[in-house]
Protein backbone atom coordinates (compact mmCIF):
# COMPACT_ATOMS: atom_id res chain seq x y z
CA UNK A 1 0.00 0.00 0.00
CA UNK A 2 1.18 3.56 -0.67
CA UNK A 3 0.41 7.17 0.17
CA UNK A 4 -0.32 8.80 3.49
CA UNK A 5 -3.76 8.72 4.97
CA UNK A 6 -5.56 12.04 4.83
CA UNK A 7 -7.65 12.54 8.01
CA UNK A 8 -11.27 11.65 7.42
CA UNK A 9 -13.40 14.75 7.12
CA UNK A 10 -16.90 14.76 8.58
CA UNK A 11 -19.40 17.01 6.82
CA UNK A 12 -22.07 18.07 9.26
CA UNK A 13 -24.60 18.90 6.54
CA UNK A 14 -24.26 15.60 4.67
CA UNK A 15 -27.31 13.36 4.43
CA UNK A 16 -26.36 9.71 4.62
CA UNK A 17 -27.90 6.42 5.62
CA UNK A 18 -26.34 3.63 7.66
CA UNK A 19 -25.81 1.70 4.43
CA UNK A 20 -23.47 4.44 3.17
CA UNK A 21 -21.05 4.22 6.09
CA UNK A 22 -17.77 2.34 5.83
CA UNK A 23 -15.36 3.35 8.59
CA UNK A 24 -13.19 2.04 11.41
CA UNK A 25 -15.61 2.08 14.34
CA UNK A 26 -18.43 0.39 12.47
CA UNK A 27 -16.53 -2.29 10.57
CA UNK A 28 -16.17 -4.80 13.48
CA UNK A 29 -19.91 -4.54 14.14
CA UNK A 30 -20.81 -5.94 10.70
CA UNK A 31 -19.62 -9.51 11.20
CA UNK A 32 -22.25 -11.39 9.24
CA UNK A 33 -20.58 -11.05 5.85
CA UNK A 34 -16.88 -10.86 6.70
CA UNK A 35 -14.57 -12.48 4.16
CA UNK A 36 -10.88 -12.61 3.42
CA UNK A 37 -9.94 -10.85 0.21
CA UNK A 38 -7.13 -9.64 -2.01
CA UNK A 39 -6.91 -6.52 -4.15
CA UNK A 40 -6.79 -7.19 -7.86
CA UNK A 41 -6.02 -4.94 -10.82
CA UNK A 42 -3.47 -4.08 -13.45
CA UNK A 43 0.23 -4.16 -12.45
CA UNK A 44 1.03 -0.87 -10.72
CA UNK A 45 -2.64 0.18 -10.50
CA UNK A 46 -3.62 2.34 -7.52
CA UNK A 47 -6.98 1.35 -6.04
CA UNK A 48 -7.98 4.44 -4.10
CA UNK A 49 -10.17 4.41 -1.03
CA UNK A 50 -13.47 6.28 -1.43
CA UNK A 51 -15.33 8.51 1.04
CA UNK A 52 -18.72 7.56 2.49
CA UNK A 53 -20.30 11.03 2.80
CA UNK A 54 -22.08 13.47 0.45
CA UNK A 55 -23.36 10.79 -1.90
CA UNK A 56 -20.16 8.79 -1.89
CA UNK A 57 -19.00 6.30 -2.97
CA UNK A 58 -21.54 6.46 -5.81
CA UNK A 59 -19.94 9.63 -7.21
CA UNK A 60 -16.87 7.60 -8.13
CA UNK A 61 -13.74 9.67 -8.80
CA UNK A 62 -15.21 12.64 -6.90
CA UNK A 63 -15.02 10.51 -3.73
CA UNK A 64 -11.39 9.47 -4.17
CA UNK A 65 -9.11 9.73 -1.15
CA UNK A 66 -5.31 10.02 -1.26
CA UNK A 67 -4.76 6.64 0.41
CA UNK A 68 -4.80 3.64 -1.90
CA UNK A 69 -4.22 -0.10 -2.17
CA UNK A 70 -2.27 -1.98 -4.81
CA UNK A 71 -2.90 -5.41 -6.40
CA UNK A 72 -1.92 -8.19 -4.02
CA UNK A 73 -2.75 -6.33 -0.78
CA UNK A 74 -4.59 -8.65 1.63
CA UNK A 75 -7.81 -7.20 3.06
CA UNK A 76 -10.90 -8.04 5.05
CA UNK A 77 -14.13 -7.50 3.16
CA UNK A 78 -17.37 -6.49 4.88
CA UNK A 79 -20.54 -5.16 3.27
CA UNK A 80 -20.45 -5.22 -0.52
CA UNK A 81 -22.63 -4.71 -3.55
CA UNK A 82 -22.15 -5.11 -7.27
CA UNK A 83 -20.32 -1.76 -7.35
CA UNK A 84 -18.60 -1.19 -3.98
CA UNK A 85 -16.99 -3.16 -1.17
CA UNK A 86 -16.25 -1.97 2.36
CA UNK A 87 -12.72 -3.18 3.16
CA UNK A 88 -10.32 -3.12 6.12
CA UNK A 89 -6.56 -3.02 5.61
CA UNK A 90 -3.81 -3.12 8.23
CA UNK A 91 -1.00 -0.78 7.26
CA UNK A 92 2.42 -0.64 8.84
CA UNK A 93 1.34 1.96 11.41
CA UNK A 94 -2.45 2.13 11.31
CA UNK A 95 -5.58 0.60 9.89
CA UNK A 96 -7.49 1.88 6.88
CA UNK A 97 -11.21 1.29 6.35
CA UNK A 98 -13.19 2.59 3.38
CA UNK A 99 -15.01 1.74 0.19
CA UNK A 100 -13.24 0.47 -2.92
CA UNK A 101 -14.69 -0.69 -6.26
CA UNK A 102 -15.95 -4.27 -6.05
CA UNK A 103 -14.26 -5.05 -9.37
CA UNK A 104 -10.91 -4.65 -7.58
CA UNK A 105 -11.76 -7.17 -4.84
CA UNK A 106 -11.38 -10.94 -5.07
CA UNK A 107 -12.73 -13.01 -2.19
CA UNK A 108 -10.57 -15.76 -0.74
CA UNK A 109 -11.73 -18.97 0.97
CA UNK A 110 -11.35 -18.98 4.73
CA UNK A 111 -9.05 -21.74 5.99
CA UNK A 112 -10.57 -24.31 8.37
CA UNK A 113 -10.37 -23.48 12.07
CA UNK A 114 -9.48 -25.73 14.97
CA UNK A 115 -12.19 -25.08 17.61
CA UNK A 116 -9.56 -24.62 20.34
CA UNK A 117 -6.07 -24.02 18.94
CA UNK A 118 -7.11 -21.26 16.55
CA UNK A 119 -8.98 -19.35 19.28
CA UNK A 120 -6.96 -19.59 22.47
CA UNK A 121 -4.40 -16.94 23.37
CA UNK A 122 -4.12 -13.31 24.38
CA UNK A 123 -5.61 -10.96 21.79
CA UNK A 124 -5.13 -7.18 21.71
CA UNK A 125 -6.38 -4.22 19.68
CA UNK A 126 -3.76 -1.91 21.16
CA UNK A 127 -5.82 -0.66 24.13
CA UNK A 128 -7.94 -3.62 25.20
CA UNK A 129 -7.22 -7.33 25.56
CA UNK A 130 -9.26 -10.52 25.25
CA UNK A 131 -7.83 -13.72 26.69
CA UNK A 132 -9.34 -17.00 25.49
CA UNK A 133 -8.41 -20.23 27.22
CA UNK A 134 -9.61 -23.85 27.19
CA UNK A 135 -12.67 -24.74 29.25
CA UNK A 136 -13.80 -28.06 30.69
CA UNK A 137 -17.22 -27.44 29.17
CA UNK A 138 -17.52 -29.08 25.75
CA UNK A 139 -17.82 -26.60 22.90
CA UNK A 140 -16.91 -23.61 25.05
CA UNK A 141 -13.87 -21.51 25.88
CA UNK A 142 -13.20 -19.24 28.82
CA UNK A 143 -13.03 -15.51 28.13
CA UNK A 144 -11.44 -12.82 30.25
CA UNK A 145 -11.38 -9.33 28.77
CA UNK A 146 -9.95 -6.04 29.97
CA UNK A 147 -11.31 -3.06 28.11
CA UNK A 148 -10.19 0.55 28.12
CA UNK A 149 -11.54 3.67 26.48
CA UNK A 150 -9.13 6.58 26.15
CA UNK A 151 -10.98 9.88 25.97
CA UNK A 152 -7.90 12.07 25.86
CA UNK A 153 -7.40 15.01 28.21
CA UNK A 154 -10.27 17.05 29.66
CA UNK A 155 -10.20 20.87 30.01
CA UNK A 156 -8.75 20.50 33.53
CA UNK A 157 -5.80 18.52 32.16
CA UNK A 158 -6.98 15.17 33.55
CA UNK A 159 -6.95 12.08 31.35
CA UNK A 160 -10.38 10.62 30.68
CA UNK A 161 -10.29 6.83 30.98
CA UNK A 162 -13.15 4.36 31.33
CA UNK A 163 -12.77 0.63 31.90
CA UNK A 164 -14.73 -2.57 31.56
CA UNK A 165 -14.58 -6.22 30.59
CA UNK A 166 -16.08 -9.61 31.32
CA UNK A 167 -15.20 -13.07 32.58
CA UNK A 168 -17.11 -16.20 31.65
CA UNK A 169 -17.45 -18.67 28.80
CA UNK A 170 -18.10 -18.38 25.10
CA UNK A 171 -19.64 -20.99 22.83
CA UNK A 172 -17.73 -21.57 19.59
CA UNK A 173 -19.55 -22.57 16.43
CA UNK A 174 -17.23 -22.66 13.45
CA UNK A 175 -15.81 -19.17 12.94
CA UNK A 176 -18.31 -17.54 15.32
CA UNK A 177 -18.57 -17.39 19.09
CA UNK A 178 -20.94 -15.78 21.56
CA UNK A 179 -20.95 -15.35 25.33
CA UNK A 180 -22.42 -13.32 28.15
CA UNK A 181 -21.82 -12.25 31.73
CA UNK A 182 -24.77 -10.52 33.32
CA UNK A 183 -25.99 -7.81 30.94
CA UNK A 184 -22.76 -7.95 28.90
CA UNK A 185 -23.14 -9.89 25.64
CA UNK A 186 -20.20 -10.38 23.29
CA UNK A 187 -19.86 -11.89 19.83
CA UNK A 188 -16.63 -12.85 18.12
CA UNK A 189 -15.50 -13.89 14.65
CA UNK A 190 -12.21 -15.64 13.82
CA UNK A 191 -11.00 -14.91 10.31
CA UNK A 192 -7.48 -15.04 8.94
CA UNK A 193 -5.14 -13.74 11.64
CA UNK A 194 -7.83 -11.59 13.23
CA UNK A 195 -10.30 -11.86 16.09
CA UNK A 196 -13.19 -9.49 15.37
CA UNK A 197 -15.18 -8.48 18.44
CA UNK A 198 -18.36 -6.57 19.23
CA UNK A 199 -20.78 -6.34 22.14
CA UNK A 200 -24.09 -4.82 23.18
CA UNK A 201 -22.63 -1.78 24.94
CA UNK A 202 -23.23 -3.18 28.43
CA UNK A 203 -19.69 -4.35 29.24
CA UNK A 204 -18.19 -1.37 31.05
CA UNK A 205 -18.15 2.38 31.51
CA UNK A 206 -19.28 4.98 29.01
CA UNK A 207 -17.91 4.35 25.50
CA UNK A 208 -16.23 1.11 26.63
CA UNK A 209 -16.81 -1.77 24.20
CA UNK A 210 -15.14 -4.93 22.98
CA UNK A 211 -15.70 -3.63 19.45
CA UNK A 212 -12.47 -3.84 17.46
CA UNK A 213 -9.99 -5.88 15.45
CA UNK A 214 -7.70 -7.94 17.68
CA UNK A 215 -4.33 -9.57 16.94
CA UNK A 216 -2.89 -12.49 18.87
CA UNK A 217 0.10 -11.44 20.95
Amino acid sequence: MGMLLIPFACHAQAEVTDADFCRNGLFPREQEHLSLGVVQGRPGEKVHFLDDMDGCPSKGAMCMRAAYLVPGDKILVGERSADWACVWYQGRKQEFVSWVPSKNVALLPAPPLDPVRDWVGLWSDGLSTIRLSPSKVDGKLRISSRLRWDGGVDPAGERRMNYGGMAGTIEVRGAKATGAEGDCQVRLTRIGKYLVADDNGECGGMNVRHTGMYFRR
